[in-house]
């Protein structure tokens, strides 16, 4: 009876020890998981501008690198940043970064945004030949549903 108890308690003492060299040596799952890198498309990269059709002095600047959407204004000398969505930098609402783009449903477009955010910022865009030069168009609708197009050159 006594052999039988010291057995069982060996055996008790070897699965506990097991088990705990197990956990030390098992990975840790609290260690954040990677997050998904948004890449733009290669088309679309570069610097584009364009100035205001009824006042030239207001100018709009896109940046667009491969993990970066930067859309800055220079009103009148001021300048500032509408949106800067990085493809890298995590969301603080999600596992992924702040930028979203995804093809259209149309060949050639891009729906660029704010990852599952909404904004007024969102936008569809294609690239296209206009005026014989290349231009980033910004596929919009005015609020009676009119077609509105806005177009920033290559710089």
């Amino acid at each position: 009876m006594m052999k039988m108890k010291k057995n069982l308690f060996i055996a008790t003492m070897a699965v506990a020890a097991g088990l705990s060299l197990g956990g030390v040596m098992a990975p840790s799952t609290t260690a954040e998981a990677k997050i998904h890198y948004t890449t733009t498309p290669k088309s679309f990269r570069g610097t584009w501008v364009r100035a205001d059709d009824e006042d030239p002095a207001n100018i709009n600047t896109l940046r667009i690198s491969k993990y970066v959407y930067d859309y800055q204004y220079n009103h009148h000398g001021k300048k500032g940043t509408l949106v800067k969505w990085s493809g890298k930098k995590k969301s603080h609402y999600y596992n992924h970064s702040d930028l979203s783009v995804k093809k259209g449903k149309h060949k050639g477009t891009w729906r660029i945004s704010w990852y599952r955010m909404n904004s007024i910022f969102d936008e569809t865009i294609k690239r296209e030949k206009h005026n014989g030069k290349t231009a980033l168009v910004f596929l919009d609708r005015y609020g009676d549903g009119t077609p509105l197009r806005i177009y920033f050159y290559k710089k």
